[in-house]
């Protein structure tokens, strides 16, 4: 069979590709697509090669809902018709595999619930980056965030964070449209860092005590130096965001002065297997975000703000690197 998908051949270059899909094994699932959701600093590090190390060429894309359209004859648990999530590149047809890995555990396929539109379900692989990024937080009722950066996995997290009980939430931008999507996201506190000042509204806010957890979900990493300043004795600073920079901070104050601690984050070292004392694996995150999407409780509808066809990837690309201002979450129909 023959599959569209999209590549980055080389360096800041975008191209649509056709190639040939490996005869389907026992253990293997078919996937016609749907909907793709770009995962917008990921992507567009990789495109533009800021990573050491990087080789072209890649195959962009980790967020499909399609349809089963085959099934190898070892598979049981799902069935041709059957509408799931997975981590299939954008591309028009993939395959995933139930077999299990070097880790233990098959790549990850999950049933989209009853009513949950296919657009919307693309944003699971983005909710779990964001929920992973909470679960390393470890937040309790009573405390306080704000986060740095109002894309997509910035918008996820103000959610999250409201639903564990986190008040205040506060979102921070430099552009009004996707402060004005934070109001849609029901973002109790959003704060325009062109307009004010953003640590002394902070303070206001958490009446002088600063917040708990400072998430940077950017791809610049100039926002540390003002998380650091708006945190509470004690804060922790989550990096969220792909930030292939440099970034100089002072060691005394306020890191030290504060006690601060700065967290990495990245979603693929959540464990693929559950442990007694960590059950939150990757594929349970993503079961999660499915069930508050099905639920309601979640709301992703109003961050969609372009939708695609394939054959417009190179200018789509053009637009996501140019800056924030007039796109959020754009996906690919397929």
């Amino acid at each position: 069979m023959q599959a569209t998908q999209i590549t980055f051949p080389e360096r800041n270059k975008v191209a649509l590709e056709t190639t040939a899909l490996p005869p389907l094994g026992p253990h293997d699932v078919l996937v016609r697509s749907e909907v793709s959701l770009i995962s917008a600093g990921t992507e567009l590090t990789n495109l533009l090669g800021d990573m050491e190390r990087q080789s072209f060429p890649k195959y962009p894309g980790y967020s499909n809902v399609g349809i089963v359209a085959a099934v190898g004859d070892r598979v049981d648990d799902f069935t041709v018709g059957d509408r799931v999530l997975s981590n299939g590149r954008h591309a028009s047809h993939h395959i995933v595999s139930r077999a299990t890995d070097g880790a233990g555990a098959p790549q990850t396929l999950l049933r989209v619930p009853e009513g949950v539109d296919p657009a919307d379900a693309t944003f699971t692989t983005l909710g779990a980056v964001a929920m992973h990024g909470i679960r390393k937080a470890e937040p309790k009722l009573g405390q306080s965030a704000a986060v740095v950066g109002q894309g997509v996995v910035g918008q996820l997290l103000c959610q999250l964070l409201r639903l564990s009980g986190i008040h205040p939430v506060i979102g921070i931008d430099v552009f009004p449209e996707r402060l004005e999507a934070g109001v849609q996201s029901r973002t109790p506190v959003l704060i325009n860092a062109s307009e004010e000042d953003v640590v002394q509204r902070v303070m206001a806010e958490t009446d002088g005590a600063g917040v708990t957890y400072g998430f940077d979900a950017t791809r610049s990493g100039t926002a540390m130096r003002t998380l650091m300043d708006m945190a509470a004795q004690s804060g922790k600073i989550l990096l969220v965001g792909s930030i292939p920079r440099i970034v100089e901070i002072p060691l005394f104050d306020p890191l030290q002065t504060k006690e601060l601690s700065i967290i990495g984050v990245l979603q693929p070292r959540s464990p693929m297997i559950a442990h007694a004392y960590y059950p939150w694996t990757q594929e349970r995150n993503r079961a999660e975000i499915l069930q508050l999407l099905a639920r309601a409780a979640l709301r992703v509808d109003h961050l969609i703000t372009h939708r695609m066809r394939p054959e417009q990837a190179p200018e789509t690309y053009d637009m996501i690197a140019r800056g924030g201002s007039d796109w959020l979450g754009v996906t690919f129909a397929w």
